[in-house]
């Protein structure tokens, strides 16, 4: 029995014809598509439930309800652009008929069931605040429309890996388990009205193949508490304190391997 017929004997089509203007349920059976064209093959169980019921293929091998090769509709779809989301097999999923050609149908979209329910429970108070997307994984995207806490959330399957939009308190947070790279071809710029607070469990390096600048308008300490301080120049080393410039140690050593030179309105050495 061919397919066309199995959809007359159910019901579908009109008398005579091999067109059906129906949508209809299917379960997804392969997304292999061999011309790479984001199609899938989908199966009416409900049409067939004996193995042997219909043989679909051309070489009339296949003995199951199978379609033939379904495009997927999406909300965008271009040469080299579009979204990409091809169901799962498995998956259930709502089937149309390209002007009721039933050799030629669209998955329309997914849907949920009994078996394979939503990853979400609903929203109780009806507000509906919430969209999202979960993958097979456990990757998350989860936007929050809600009064008391919008938000937009990023987070991988391990969830250690997460990025945090808080627009209630117009913050973003950033946090990762492994090593975290920003590689920019241009410059960067940070800016904080308030502070800005570096810390590292490990050593902290800042290189420059340019000039190193740090200003403060306020004081400026560099203080080690744990180990030695130095500072070193191949070419030159100024120390300028305006109006004082203070130097003390419990031992104090001055060496230079040229002239050495102390200079001042008054020199005290005591």
């Amino acid at each position: 029995m061919k397919l066309t017929d199995l959809f007359q004997a159910n019901g579908n089509g009109a008398s005579g014809h091999s067109k059906t203007y129906e949508v209809v349920t299917a379960i997804v059976e392969d997304v292999k598509d061999p011309a790479g064209l984001g199609r899938v093959k989908v199966n009416f169980p409900w049409l067939a439930e004996d193995d042997d019921a219909v043989v679909l293929s051309k070489d009339k091998k296949e003995t199951r309800a199978h379609s033939y090769w379904a495009r997927i509709a999406t909300p965008m779809a271009g040469k080299k652009r579009g979204l990409w989301f091809i169901p799962e097999v498995g998956e259930e999923v709502l089937v149309a008929f390209e002007h009721g050609n039933i050799d030629k149908p669209i998955i329309l979209g997914g849907l949920w069931n009994k078996d394979d329910p939503p990853f979400l429970p609903m929203d109780g108070d009806g507000k509906n605040d919430v969209r999202a997307i979960y993958t097979r994984s456990g990757h998350k995207i989860v936007l929050n429309d809600s009064d008391d806490k919008p938000s937009i959330e990023i987070i991988d399957k391990t969830g250690d890996n997460r990025i945090f939009i808080d627009s209630e308190k117009n913050a973003i947070e950033i946090k990762c388990k492994g090593n975290l790279t920003i590689d920019v071809g241009g410059d960067i710029m940070i800016t904080a009205k308030g502070k800005i607070d570096l810390k590292a469990d490990k050593d902290v390096t800042v290189d420059t193949k340019g000039k190193l600048t740090q200003k403060a308008t306020g004081n400026a300490a560099i203080e080690s508490s744990g180990g030695s301080f130095s500072a070193k120049a191949s070419t030159g080393a100024s120390v300028d304190g305006g109006t004082k410039a203070e130097v003390k140690g419990a031992m104090v050593s001055v060496n230079g391997s040229g002239i050495t030179e102390v200079k001042g309105g008054m020199v005290k050495i005591n």
